[in-house]
């Protein structure tokens, strides 16, 4: 709007793809995931670096937890392009992990999860909207971080702590982001139902400022381009 161009919101996607309709029983029979398991589902990236930067600090940290939490087991949706090394990966973590390949089940696997650990990105938003506790974690090299802290002027990476204002999903980045505080963060999650709570109702006050309400924004997307061809 400043520079003159007309702006509609029309909400986020994420909105209508991560909200409720699943059944986390379901989920976890399919898989063979024991209803009383704790269940943290793992998003360590959609391209090769952040995978080969992120993976094996995320499975150190569920090593340490899995000394807590007997029992403890993962779920890893993944996406074609880094299938096959995340797959690889898994395969060596210090708990039971399951891969879905298929990107629908990745909300199945939302529904029926304790907690998250992703990386940063449009995830952080589709759990904010699902109601998963998350800790969000990202990792660069440091001369990428370097230029990045000279550059960046915002206070937050993830999208519902940038419309808070405040850190309402932990955010581990760069030297911060290390096993042992990625298990401490997550680790509280999973014990403390106030921590739970307040997490989840921070994220819906998030997610409405993502969703005007009404339609959902596809509809809306789509009415707003047909106005512009009317007009």
């Amino acid at each position: 709007e400043p520079h003159g161009l007309a702006v509609t919101f029309v909400g986020h996607p994420a909105v209508e793809a991560a909200r409720g309709g699943r059944d986390p029983a379901r989920f976890r029979r399919d898989h063979g995931i024991p209803d009383d398991a704790p269940l943290v589902c793992v998003l360590p990236g959609s391209r090769a670096e952040e995978v080969r930067r992120l993976e094996p600090i995320f499975a150190g940290a569920l090593g340490l937890l899995a000394a807590r939490f007997p029992g403890l087991r993962a779920v890893v949706p993944t996406v074609p392009t880094v299938a096959g090394p995340v797959e690889a990966a898994i395969a060596r973590w210090p708990v039971p992990a399951t891969l879905l390949r298929d990107a629908p089940a990745k909300y199945e696997a939302f529904a029926a999860a304790d907690a998250a650990l992703a990386a940063s990105g449009t995830v952080a938003v589709e759990l904010a909207v699902a109601g998963v506790p998350a800790v969000i974690a990202y990792k660069v090299a440091p001369l990428t971080a370097f230029i990045g802290r000279r550059v960046v002027k915002v206070t937050h990476v993830s999208i519902p702590n940038i419309l808070l204002g405040r850190e309402a999903q932990p955010e581990l980045l760069q030297e911060n982001c290390t096993a042992e505080k990625l298990a401490g963060a997550l680790g509280r999650l999973l014990s403390d139902p106030a921590a739970r709570d307040t997490q989840i109702e921070a994220c819906r006050e998030a997610t409405r400022m993502l969703d005007p309400g009404g339609q959902r924004p596809s509809q809306r997307a789509a009415r707003a381009v047909m106005d512009l061809i009317g007009r």
